[in-house]
């Protein structure tokens, strides 16, 4: 009778959380089924997820940013990388005694079920319309990218505390808000975004004469989260900035360009010649381009339907990731720019709905086909 009334009284809660825990468990199951075992005998269903970037997650859980038994350029590329998701995974795997890829999977997993709920409850605070909330919870799920947020990367982690920094700032909790933007940076450096716009939150609310001495934890605890990190970098790497400057051999080093520059000219090239239908061109340059710019334009859109400091959040976090080199994982990192969802959440034509949603289910089953296979993709 206790739970019953818990549920009861949670009841939308519980309804997010298994619509979320369908759609992934659906993913699962295509992953499954469009995998090749009989010729990769050596996989199963669980490490179709453990690619790329979440070896790096896997061995700083295992071994920090230490030097032992890594090459060279793998240690340095370490550096790249914010401490908080792994730390995760390795004391969950030392409580329950799991593997680091089962543990790294169930903390997205349970994480992006977290931040739909988050997202569903932010938009009810911000449009009171249920159906809005909905579809915003709908469209981060569906997203062609979305795919990331059951592998072994912080893409769930970064997403939910990013949605409950803005929640807690609309329930002007700034104590709250200010601690999980710090975590955000410690997730993704990209959360470093909230130092800005958390300054111009302080300085629009002096203006307004609002400034309440508390709103200062915005500033503190981000500004604390990103010390933390710079001392990472000093500590095992030898410079407070390392990760913004170790010259690697296979090129990852992210260098300042003018913004969207890299965006520009890829989409551009999309239409030279066949660079369309060229795989390894449209996962490396073409596919990102296309998705930074579709974020952008979104975010543009959303400039008189949502509150100003999203969109400060969107533009300023797709400027950071456009301006700098290197973007083959873009696509990626659209995904965080999560008030995209709100916006096109407020579409009122149920023809585009039907238009959008088919096309973006396409794509998360395309995109989720190529990565589980272990082909690059973003």
């Amino acid at each position: 009778m206790f739970i019953l009334n818990i549920l009861q009284k949670n009841r939308i809660i519980v309804l997010v959380a298994l619509f979320i825990i369908i759609i992934k468990t659906g993913l699962f199951f295509w992953a499954t089924y469009s995998f090749d075992f009989l010729n990769n005998p050596e996989n199963n269903w669980i490490n179709l997820w453990d690619h790329w970037d979440s070896g790096i997650y896997k061995t700083i859980a295992q071994s920090s940013y230490n030097f032992i038994n890594i090459k060279l350029d793998n240690w340095a590329f370490l550096s790249h990388f914010p401490p908080l998701y792994p730390l995760i995974i390795f004391v969950a795997s030392k409580i329950f005694n799991t593997s680091l890829i089962n543990t790294g999977v169930l903390i997205s997993f349970l994480s992006i079920i977290a931040a739909s709920v988050m997202l569903y409850k932010l938009a009810i605070l911000e449009f009171k319309n249920e159906k809005i909330a909905w579809l915003s919870v709908i469209f981060l799920n569906l997203y062609p990218t979305s795919y990331f947020t059951i592998s072994i990367y912080s893409e769930s982690l970064f997403l939910l505390l990013t949605i409950m920094s803005f929640y807690c700032l609309k329930k002007e909790s700034y104590f709250g808000s200010g601690l999980t933007a710090m975590g955000a940076i410690l997730t993704r450096l990209v959360g470093i975004v909230f130092l800005p716009i958390y300054a111009l939150y302080l300085f629009h609310n002096y203006r307004n004469q609002k400034l309440n001495l508390k709103a200062l934890f915005l500033l503190l605890f981000p500004l604390i989260g990103l010390i933390i990190y710079l001392i990472i970098n000093k500590f095992y790497f030898g410079s407070y900035f390392y990760f913004f400057t170790e010259d690697l051999s296979f090129n990852t080093t992210k260098k300042l360009i003018i913004p969207f520059k890299e965006t520009f000219f890829d989409f551009l090239f999309i239409f030279n010649g066949s660079n369309f239908f060229d795989q390894t061109f449209m996962l490396h340059r073409g596919w990102n381009a296309i998705f930074t710019i579709f974020a952008l334009t979104i975010s543009a859109l959303g400039l008189k339907k949502i509150s100003w400091i999203y969109t400060a959040y969107s533009l300023s976090s797709i400027l950071l990731f456009a301006s700098l080199s290197w973007g083959i994982s873009n696509a990626r990192y659209t995904l965080s720019v999560f008030p995209i969802f709100l916006i096109l959440a407020l579409i009122k034509n149920k023809f585009a709905l039907l238009i959008i949603l088919p096309i973006s289910t396409f794509g998360l089953l395309y995109f989720t086909k190529i990565f589980t296979s272990g082909i690059w993709a973003f």
